[in-house]
């Protein structure tokens, strides 16, 4: 009679299996190999991020805040970047256009890596489990 054993390989686990390993307790070793082994049928449970009780509404005002002084931030440099294109051409300062045309760029970056860090924030965070 054979049964089907199905390998659960996860990241908490294999820090045990290669902790035990390290340590060079090899019995510990085979008892943390043998936790990953699971008997048919069985699903892992899902755990989803959750926060403390109470600290939702205070975690959701923080990230809030966080969120539109950052847009802020990105709006007023860009606002000055061009400014300074706008002087540097006027008055013909050629650094000063260098600068801005220099502040847009970043600008431009930052903006894409604050969108990327919503998306990785929301994906972490956000309703159900991935």
């Amino acid at each position: 009679m054979t049964a089907a054993v199905r390998v659960l390989v996860t990241a908490p686990a294999l820090v045990r299996v290669a902790s035990a390993v390290v340590l060079g307790v090899p019995e510990t070793a085979g008892v943390a190999l043998w936790a990953l082994v699971e008997e048919p049928g069985e699903e892992p449970a899902t755990v989803c991020p959750q926060a403390p009780p109470g600290m939702q509404a205070f975690a959701d005002d923080v990230t809030a805040w966080v969120k539109w002084g950052v847009l802020a931030l990105i709006v007023i440099s860009a606002v000055v970047s061009l400014g300074a294109i706008l002087a540097g051409r006027i008055f013909s300062h050629p650094h000063a256009s260098r600068y801005g045309a220099m502040g847009v760029a970043v600008v431009v970056l930052v903006a894409i890596t604050y969108t990327v860090i919503l998306v990785i924030l929301d994906s972490i965070t956000g309703s159900g489990c991935t």
